[in-house]
């Protein structure tokens, strides 16, 4: 690895992932690594070593630390400069953590790797919302890694929405709202509302709905990413809302409204642990995922 140090991110809102970055802080200053935390997190270490997110790039730092789970990741995913974002190596506490790569048993073991260069990168792709305005102009939405989700801003009311895709119409439907995932966000939000699982190097869009009416319902769909995705919010006085992985949410979305999904102009990159990345992936697949029994503690919760 090069010298332009690590970056450490976490949530703060556990007891236990501040005090494990304090100690990944420590072990990585050992090896005399260059060692930086998130802005918010700086207090905790006398107000030094702070970078802000937004302005960390591959060029400035050789790869993030994120301490959490997957709902960390996003949040770094979109707080990360856009235009060219280090890779990340996530490191669970939490439950399940798909997109982690270690947790707090085996981290230390795992970083000497990261330190020796025992790893490959794997390179996935993201997707971006517009929202289309009357001059002909369109409103940019954040990045989004896994999904953007179009829903009901009333929950006991239903969408109806048009599906486009480059422009030629697909579908009509009335729906609780739309999933637009990449390969990465199959397995989250997508997969629970009957999606498929997606490889994640494939560069793709799927299109998954939410309860939608008996048989005019759009059934998934999985498209290539470098596709356009037209959805019209046809039911007057009814709005909907956007949310961008969990993470972000746009309200009031008037009726009448075209929201276009396209492939974001950036990609990210995780850090993998492995020289395979099929072996990697569906080793992770089948422990956090489709195996059988899987124990969620009871105080899991989302990142604050």
């Amino acid at each position: 690895m090069t010298s332009k140090g690590i970056l450490i991110a976490t949530r703060m809102d556990k007891k236990k992932a501040v005090e494990l970055t304090r100690s990944i802080f420590n072990f990585l200053r050992k090896k005399n690594i260059d060692v930086y935390v998130e802005t918010r997190l700086s207090p905790k270490f006398d107000g030094l070593y702070a970078k802000d997110l937004s302005t960390v790039t591959a060029d400035l730092i050789d790869c993030v630390i994120v301490v959490g789970g997957d709902g960390t990741i996003m949040r770094v995913s979109n707080s990360l400069n856009q235009s060219n974002p280090p890779p990340i190596l996530g490191v669970n506490i939490g439950s399940i953590g798909f997109l982690d790569e270690t947790n707090e048993r085996k981290v230390f073991k795992d970083l000497e790797k990261v330190i020796n260069e025992e790893y490959i990168i794997e390179k996935v792709a993201k997707i971006t919302a517009y929202i289309a305005k009357k001059n002909s102009e369109e409103l940019k939405l954040s990045n989004s890694l896994n999904e953007i989700l179009i829903i009901s801003s009333k929950s006991s009311k239903v969408l109806q929405i048009s599906v486009k895709i480059n422009g030629v119409f697909l579908n009509r439907s009335y729906c609780d709202g739309i999933i637009l995932s990449t390969s990465t966000g199959s397995t989250a939000y997508n997969l629970s509302a009957g999606g498929a699982i997606v490889f994640p190097n494939l560069n793709i869009i799927q299109l998954t709905s939410l309860n939608p009416f008996a048989r005019a319902g759009l059934k998934p769909i999985i498209v290539p990413i470098d596709s356009e995705i037209e959805i019209e919010l046809l039911r007057p006085r009814l709005n909907a809302k956007i949310i961008i992985d969990g993470q972000q949410e746009y309200k009031e979305i008037q009726p009448g409204s075209l929201i276009r999904i396209r492939k974001a102009d950036s990609e990210f990159k995780f850090i993998r642990l492995s020289d395979d990345l099929y072996k990697n992936y569906f080793k992770r697949l089948k422990k956090k995922i489709i195996g059988v029994g899987l124990k969620v503690p009871l105080e899991d919760s989302p990142e604050e």
